[in-house]
C-alpha cells in the first residue's frame, strides 16, 4: 500500500487528500480534488501500475460519486448496511485501519481526517443505537454461541476443530476468541493443522490421533470436505467409554455431513448439524435487515452534520464569527470599564473599540478571504481559525451571504 500512496504522492496538487479503503470485496478511494478527470486518470494509472489491473475502466466493475452521495455511502459502509453481511462488526475497524495507513501515508488533511471520524462514530452509532450488528449470521460462529450457552463459558472446557480449511480455521478462530481451556485442530495434511494452531495458539494432533482427540475434547467441531461421515455411532460409542463423565457437544458444519446423524441418539451427546445453525443465522439476518431504516435514519443524520460543518467553512461565516467572537469580547470589556468613564465619553470609548477591531481584524479578514476551500491547505487553514478561536460558525452561516456586503464597510 505504501508503494501506492508514494507513486499518488506525483499527483498532490491534483489530489491533494486520500485514503483508500480495501476488504474482501471492494476497494474504495476517497479524495479531495478541484479536477475530477485528472484525478480519475490518476487513480487509474496508479491502479495499473500497481496491480497490472484495469478494472477502473470498466463501469461493471465501478462506481462513483461526489459530494454528498460519497458522505452518505462511506457512512452506510461503516454502519454495515453496505456489506454482504449486514452488520459484519469487521468493516467498522476496516476504515479505521483505511484511514490510520492514509494517515501514516500523510495523505489525509482536514476533510478525510473529519470524514472518517465522522463514518466511524456512524458505525459506532449504528451498533450501539440498534441491532444491526446483533445476533450472529456466521454459521461457523453460530457454532461458538450454541456451546458458550450449554456450558456458560467454554474457559474449563477442551475444544477440537476437526479440518482446517476455510470453515474449519473460521470455527477455530471464533472459538479461540471464546478462549476455551484448550484448542486443538485435527486435519488430514498435519503441516496445515499445525499452521493454524500455532497461528491461535492452540495445538495440533495427527490424523491418526483423532480418537485421542475426541476423547478428551468436550466440544467436537467438524468441518472437513469428507464425502462421508467420519464420527459414526460405533466410533462415538468408542470415544465415550474412554471420556470422563460429562456431556459432549458436536457441531457439524460441514456440506455433506461429516458426523452421522445417529450419533445424535448416544446418551451424553448434543448433536447441532448444519441445518440448526443457519436456522439460527437466517433468523439473525432477518433481524438485522429489519434494522436498516433506522441506520439510514442514522446516517441521514450525521450526513446532514458533515455537510453543515463543511459549509462552515465557507470563507464569510468564519469572518462573520471571527468578528463576532471578537465584538463579544469587547463588549464585555466595555461593560466592566463604563464605570470609569463619564456617560458621555462612552459613546467615544465605543466608537474607539470599534475602530480598533477594524484595524486589529483587517488582515485576518483580508487572509480568509483568499483561502481556498476546495484546496487542502485552505481547510486546514479554516479548520484551525475555528479552532484556534472557538468560533461558532453555524449560527453566522444561514445569513452570512445576505450581509457579505456589510462586511467591506465594516473592515474599512
Amino acid at each position: 500500500m505504501s508503494t501506492f500512496y508514494s507513486h499518488l504522492r506525483e499527483f498532490r496538487e491534483t489530489i491533494p487528500e486520500l485514503a483508500v479503503l480495501s476488504t474482501c470485496n471492494r476497494t474504495e478511494f476517497y479524495g479531495l480534488t478541484r479536477d475530477r478527470e485528472a484525478a480519475d486518470h490518476a487513480l487509474r494509472e496508479a491502479v495499473y501500475l500497481h496491480k497490472g489491473i484495469t478494472h477502473l475502466n470498466n463501469g461493471k466493475y465501478t462506481y462513483s460519486w461526489t459530494g454528498r452521495e460519497t458522505i452518505r455511502h462511506l457512512f452506510r459502509v461503516a454502519a454495515g448496511v453496505d456489506s454482504m453481511m449486514v452488520g459484519e462488526p469487521q468493516i467498522l475497524g476496516q476504515v479505521r485501519e483505511a484511514f490510520d495507513v492514509a494517515e501514516q501515508q500523510r495523505a489525509t488533511g482536514a476533510l478525510l481526517t473529519r470524514l472518517f471520524n465522522s463514518a466511524i462514530h456512524v458505525g459506532k452509532r449504528a451498533r450501539s443505537e440498534t441491532e444491526i450488528g446483533r445476533g450472529t449470521v456466521s454459521v461457523a460462529y453460530a457454532a461458538v454461541e450454541m456451546a458458550q450457552k450449554i456450558f456458560d463459558g467454554l474457559e474449563k472446557h477442551a475444544v477440537l476443530v476437526i479440518g482446517a480449511g476455510e470453515t474449519g480455521a473460521l470455527a477455530a478462530k471464533h472459538f479461540s476468541d471464546a478462549a476455551p481451556k484448550t484448542l486443538t485442530v485435527v486435519n488430514r495434511t498435519y503441516e496445515r493443522a499445525g499452521e493454524l494452531a500455532k497461528e491461535l495458539g492452540g495445538q495440533a494432533r495427527r490424523w491418526e490421533e483423532l480418537d485421542d482427540a475426541l476423547a478428551e475434547a468436550r466440544v467436537v467441531v467438524t468441518a472437513t470436505g469428507a464425502q462421508e461421515p467420519i464420527l459414526d455411532p460405533a466410533r462415538m460409542g468408542r470415544v465415550l467409554k474412554r471420556s470422563g463423565r460429562g456431556p459432549k457437544v458436536l457441531v457439524d458444519i460441514s456440506n455433506p455431513r461429516n458426523i452421522h446423524p445417529k450419533v445424535g441418539g448416544l446418551d451424553r451427546v448434543f448433536l447441532y448439524d448444519l441445518d440448526a445453525h443457519e436456522s439460527i443465522a437466517d433468523q439473525n439476518r432477518a433481524r438485522r435487515r429489519k434494522e436498516i431504516p433506522k441506520v439510514e435514519g442514522i446516517v441521514a443524520e450525521e450526513v446532514d452534520r458533515f455537510l453543515a460543518w463543511y459549509d462552515s467553512l465557507e470563507m464569510v461565516p468564519v469572518i462573520r464569527a471571527l468578528r463576532g467572537r471578537f465584538e463579544e469580547i469587547a463588549g464585555k470589556e466595555i461593560q466592566k470599564q463604563a464605570k470609569n468613564f463619564h456617560p458621555s465619553d462612552r459613546e467615544a470609548l465605543q466608537e474607539y473599540t470599534r475602530a480598533l477591531l477594524n484595524k486589529l481584524l483587517h488582515q485576518p479578514t483580508t487572509r480568509i478571504r483568499s483561502v481556498e476551500r476546495t484546496s487542502s491547505h485552505g481547510l486546514h487553514k479554516l479548520v484551525a481559525i475555528q479552532e484556534l478561536f472557538e468560533l461558532d460558525v453555524e449560527s453566522y452561516r444561514k445569513t452570512a451571504r445576505d450581509e457579505e456586503g456589510d462586511l467591506e464597510s465594516d473592515e474599512s
